[in-house]
């Protein structure tokens, strides 16, 4: 049996550049569909995949993709607020009424993305496909995002069909509890790497999903050679928050996965009574605003660059090695920390 690792099993062992560095000469943007993107995307998350946050992420050259929930109106509506479409999606599933509810609007309204989500790939797959299919075909001009896998026994699947950016990562996140309860997975820097290195060959790009806790996680999720990080329990504690509650004076953040009791009491989906619990349902403390975490991280990858010899992100994998730890942080001061 292999052995498969995640970000905390491993660090990025630093090397000597041919040049001197700063971390303001570091270019941390992408190429993406003829627009300059910084690598990370909010995740669609009830909290989070929101007109409100895609507004303040697209400022910063940040993708929001939005969650589910919205109905058609809501999405016609809303559309009229953001500032740069191109750097939002629309989530999809793929039953009928997720099809038709996605080709109303985008028949509407011009979207940048159009992110075909479920919750098991591997036992849908011909549904993945056939949405894939349908969406490319009626809208041949949008960067179609398909997932999460964590192997690449149906990447070709998804691509043949048309998929653009493969979404990787089965357990990983915060509010995910698809690992404890049902037992499946793949810790997440081996699953990027696997799937990541496969796509580039058939000339599509990935999406890290999950499993991020720190900046510097973000940076080995590149390092290991995906093209852009979804974030989702890091910007959590974000005021800008949709689900901010008040509990004895206190402001929560309601954050729930969305396999959770939580989205299905919210959503009532099909065949309910069939569905395991794989979501947490949790309150985190407001912790200020989500560009000063998304600033962090960006800081954190220029330093990461300048630690490996490159001057831009899109240089970033190729140079990086991973050594293998025991222990990657030394907490021993934690309690003091203000």
């Amino acid at each position: 049996m292999e052995m498969k690792l995640d970000y905390n099993d491993v660090l990025i062992n630093p090397k000597p550049g041919a040049k001197s560095l700063t971390r303001k000469m570091i270019d941390i943007a992408i190429d993406l569909n003829g627009d300059r993107i910084t690598p990370i995307v909010i995740a669609n998350m009830l909290s989070l995949g929101t007109h409100k946050i895609a507004n303040i992420m697209s400022t910063h050259g940040i993708l929001t993709f939005l969650h589910k929930e919205f109905t058609a109106k809501q999405h016609i509506d809303l559309f009229t607020t953001l500032k740069k479409p191109k750097r939002v999606g629309i989530t999809s599933g793929v039953q009928t009424w997720d099809k038709e509810k996605t080709i109303e609007v985008c028949n509407q309204v011009d979207y940048g993305f159009i992110n075909v989500d479920i919750a098991n790939v591997y036992a849908n797959v011909s549904g993945m496909i056939d949405t894939i299919k349908l969406y490319k075909d009626k809208f041949p001009d949008k960067i179609i995002v398909a997932g999460n896998i964590c192997n690449t026994l149906v990447l070709d699947d998804l691509v043949n069909a048309g998929a653009d950016i493969i979404k990787v990562g089965v357990g990983p996140g915060a509010a995910c509890k698809t690992r404890s309860e049902i037992g499946v997975g793949i810790p997440q820097l081996s699953a990027v790497q696997e799937v990541a290195t496969a796509a580039k060959e058939l000339g599509v790009k990935t999406i890290a999903d999950g499993g991020c806790v720190t900046s510097g996680d973000v940076c080995k999720a590149l390092g290991a050679g995906a093209d852009i990080v979804m974030i989702a329990g890091m910007v959590s504690a974000s005021i800008e928050c949709d689900n901010v509650i008040d509990v004895d004076g206190k402001k929560y953040v309601n954050l729930f996965g969305l396999g959770s009791n939580k989205q299905y009491e919210l959503t009532k989906p099909t065949e309910q009574e069939y569905r395991p619990n794989e979501g947490r349902n949790l309150l985190v403390p407001v912790k200020g605003s989500i560009t000063d975490v998304t600033n962090q991280i960006k800081g954190a990858l220029r330093s990461a660059c300048t630690y490996v010899g490159v001057d831009n992100i899109a240089d970033f994998s190729k140079n990086v090695e991973f050594v293998r730890v025991n222990n990657i942080i030394n907490n021993s001061l934690d309690k003091y920390e203000i």
